[in-house]
């Protein structure tokens, strides 16, 4: 009967070892400056449009018009994501809402899947807010006002004429989305909280803008949105770089041209090899030790090597010590 113990062990092994081929990396799926708005779509081209004069999207997001700007992504996904763009804010008018996100085609902020940032000044409270809706339509949100949703830190208010840097980030495996609000060029966050997901977020499919759900009618938010950045998480395949050993790092043997010393028959002693037929004014032969070899370089790994040798070697050790164990 086969030791499954053994096949175990030697099955860890080897995922240890394939996985040193492997690693995750970022990848973007979407990023524009605003040079152009290749890609960009709209149902409403007097409110959504690329404006030259200052190289950036121009957004009026009016309630009750129903309109959006879309940017369609090349295939549906899921995530882990992270969505980061600046927006700055002109006009933002009560009972209006600036909105930017993920969703799908429908370009409703109220029908999930979606996860939006929000300027929110329904109630004149121009707050920072993040919405997420699962494909079941449960609602999770959050605002930069204590107490209201499940935030408790210091009231944060946004301001027309401003800039921000917004980043969302979906974490799968931790059901949970985040926001952080910074100024353009500084790390610090003006406002940085999240909300926990329970529900499905899977197949987003566009980028959008949109008048869609809430908002009075009539009432608009108006500003600009640039230097947009979407990017996931996958695991990659790595290619090791062999190590190649060139001349030029090869330490060069000292050569050796002539004899200093030869052995004494009779003694432990070293005789020089010029004096060897002459005597010193006392009669003793002069005595000289051999002048030693250089001492070989010792190697260095170098940084292509990585962790992998050291697990190799404690993956074996685990083997050998499970068995002596058993």
């Amino acid at each position: 009967m086969p030791d499954h113990r053994f096949s175990f062990s030697l099955i860890i092994l080897l995922l240890i070892i394939t996985l040193q081929c492997w690693a995750i990396a970022d990848i973007t799926l979407y990023a524009t400056d605003f040079s152009n708005a290749t890609g960009w779509e709209t149902n409403s081209p007097s409110s959504f449009y690329f404006d030259e004069k200052t190289g950036r999207y121009h957004y009026q997001i009016t309630g009750g018009t129903g309109s959006y700007a879309y940017y369609s992504l090349p295939e549906p996904f899921t995530g882990p994501f992270t969505l980061e763009f600046d927006v700055y804010p002109i006009l933002t008018e009560e009972k209006s809402s600036f909105r930017f996100g993920l969703g799908t085609d429908g370009y409703d902020s109220q029908k999930g899947p979606v996860i939006i940032a929000e300027l929110y000044n329904q109630n004149g409270e121009k707050a920072f807010a993040l919405t997420s809706i699962t494909k079941e339509n449960l609602r999770s949100q959050t605002f930069s006002i204590p107490g209201k949703g499940n935030y408790g830190g210091k009231t944060v208010r946004f301001t027309d004429g401003d800039e921000y840097r917004i980043r969302l980030t979906w974490y799968p495996a931790e059901r949970r989305v985040s926001m952080t609000v910074t100024e353009p060029g500084d790390n610090t966050p003006l406002f940085s909280h999240f909300v926990m997901v329970t529900g499905k977020l899977e197949d987003f499919t566009h980028l959008f803008l949109t008048s869609v759900g809430e908002g009075q009618n009539g009432r608009k938010a108006e500003g600009f949105i640039d230097n947009v950045s979407l990017t996931s998480q996958a695991m990659v395949k790595t290619t090791p770089e062999p190590t190649i050993t060139t001349r030029e790092n090869t330490p060069i043997p000292t050569l050796i041209t002539s004899v200093t010393s030869i052995p004494d028959a009779d003694s432990d002693s070293t005789l020089s090899w010029e004096n060897a037929d002459h005597e010193d004014v006392n009669g003793i032969y002069p005595t000289q030790k051999r002048t030693p070899l250089p001492t070989p370089p010792i190697p260095v790994p170098t940084e292509k090597t990585g962790l992998f040798p050291l697990i190799v070697i404690l993956g074996v050790g685990t083997v050998f010590i499970f068995f002596r164990s058993n």
